[in-house]
């Protein structure tokens, strides 16, 4: 070949590679419309501040006198920017989370005698919905509704088996209501926010600890060799595949709620060209952390995909009496602080969320790890909270004294970027002269402080250039409107 021809070579397939990392994302995946921007959020709107001693307007008291009418309003506290009503009466109680303007968030119901509580996400066991006519829903649960949300329709009914006996599950206005035979609504919540979520009988404490490892074992052993930490770094491999070193990963987090969206995540993360090398989850992979919710809910999009998931846990991940040992049994024990180095970057994982490992020693691992980075490496680091110190985040986030010690840290040791979830929306700021980053759309109901941009579910490409450094795209996911 003439040395012209060789350059010629050389050149396109250079191109060829640029072109891929701009390559067209497809604009939509199962139920979602997909929306690509830049990245960067410095939105924060955060809720108007109700003083303690406000009582509750005229729209929130409303809420309880739909809902359970026969009841006189016993007390109320405000709670981030919303009203916890309680309406009692003998061993009853009802519980309304409302906004100022009347929104409904969540209600729940609690009888002190039978020690039976009413959550709308820990109500329904596992396989026992049945869909029916809105018409077979008992009237006054329909005219209740109707009340409450005025031109509103139902749009689906079932029956189910709840942990309180049969109830009738109504979905309307973005809301999971869970009525009694006799129609009176006992539980709410947003479907956003894990509303239709079901759980598994075998998630109940077991009778002792050999039942329980057991059947930990026969639901996960299977997936271990796949799932491991230290296997899935093994795998991945420290060289990217392109000549010039570029490649792409992707970041995302609190993926726990809503299996349509997280298993069409992970369609469309497989569907990138170039596909990338791994994926960063910020942890919150399932609601409880129980052997059969990584069964059931996180591992089967995941065997449709040869994808590498590296995650940071999160605190709905603690599983069986908060002691972690599911997760480490599907993820390996080196599954909490762990670290990889690929291209010309470190990667470092930590628990910041659980007690499994004492922060103390979390945070001087973490020392001692961006420390013995290579010199030239960029250094990133994944943790589920973010720290306190940014003051946006302050209102959901790791405690103050340990937040401090860790962006410290990062100014220290001039991490490039930090990636974040537990916040369920997409921000992003600068503290320290490093960059942060939360990515917490991947399911779990939405926050809504961080404006249109913010308040979303979503990803974010990362695509490293042959210089090291990173260009970023955020994916954003809409529901499709439903016809009619």
């Amino acid at each position: 070949m003439h040395k012209k021809a060789r350059t010629v070579l050389f050149v396109g397939l250079w191109s060829a590679t640029t072109v891929c990392l701009a390559a067209k994302i497809p604009e939509q995946i199962g139920n979602w419309l997909v929306t690509v921007g830049p990245a960067g959020n410095a939105v924060y709107r955060p809720p108007k501040t109700i003083p303690q001693d406000t009582p509750p307007p005229e729209a929130a008291l409303g809420v309880p006198t739909i809902f359970v009418p026969h009841l006189s309003v016993t007390d109320w506290k405000i709670d981030d920017g919303a009203y916890e009503i309680e309406c009692e009466e003998g061993d009853e109680q009802y519980q309304f989370t409302v906004r100022p303007d009347g929104t409904l968030l969540e209600l729940q119901y609690e009888n002190n005698q039978t020690n039976i509580k009413e959550e709308a996400d820990e109500l329904v066991y596992a396989g026992t919905k049945k869909a029916i006519e809105i018409e077979a829903v008992p009237s006054r649960a329909l005219r209740t509704l109707s009340q409450a949300y005025p031109g509103k329709k139902p749009e689906k009914a079932w029956t189910a088996r709840t942990v309180a006996g049969l109830r009738y599950v109504i979905q309307t206005a973005g809301m999971a209501f869970y009525a009694r035979s006799d129609g009176q609504i006992q539980a709410a919540r947003e479907l956003s926010d894990g509303g239709l979520d079901e759980i598994d009988p075998k998630d109940r404490p077991p009778v002792d600890e050999e039942q329980f490892r057991a059947e930990m074992e026969r639901l996960l052993s299977p997936y271990r060799k796949r799932f491991n930490m230290q296997s899935q770094i093994k795998k991945l491999g420290s060289t990217p595949k392109n000549p010039d070193g570029s490649y792409r990963y992707v970041v995302m987090g609190d993926s726990r709620s809503q299996w349509d969206l997280w298993s069409s995540i992970v369609k469309h993360i497989d569907s990138l060209d170039p596909k990338p090398a791994f994926v960063i989850n910020s942890g919150d992979l399932v609601p409880d952390g129980f052997a059969s919710q990584f069964r059931n809910y996180y591992i089967p999009p995941l065997l449709e995909t040869d994808i590498p998931f590296f995650v940071a846990i999160g605190n709905h991940d603690e599983g069986y009496e908060d002691r972690v040992l599911e997760y480490r049994y599907l993820f390996g024990n080196r599954s909490l602080n762990y670290f990889f180095d690929y291209g010309r970057a470190r990667y470092i994982f930590i628990d910041n969320a659980t007690e499994a490992l004492s922060h103390e020693r979390t945070l001087k691992w973490l020392g001692r790890t961006l420390a013995d980075t290579p010199n030239g490496y960029r250094k990133y680091v994944a943790a589920h909270q973010p720290p306190s110190t940014i003051r946006k985040w302050a209102y959901h986030a790791w405690d103050s004294e340990e937040s401090k010690l860790f962006t410290d840290l990062m100014t220290t040791y001039e991490v490039s970027e930090v990636y974040l979830g537990h916040i369920h929306a997409y921000s992003t700021a600068e503290f320290g002269g490093v960059r942060y980053t939360v990515s917490g759309g991947g399911g779990a109901g939405l926050h809504d402080r961080f404006g249109a941009l913010g308040n979303v579910h979503h990803y974010v490409i990362c695509d490293v250039q042959a210089n090291g450094t990173v260009k970023q795209q955020v994916v954003r996911f809409h529901k499709k409107q439903e016809d009619g």
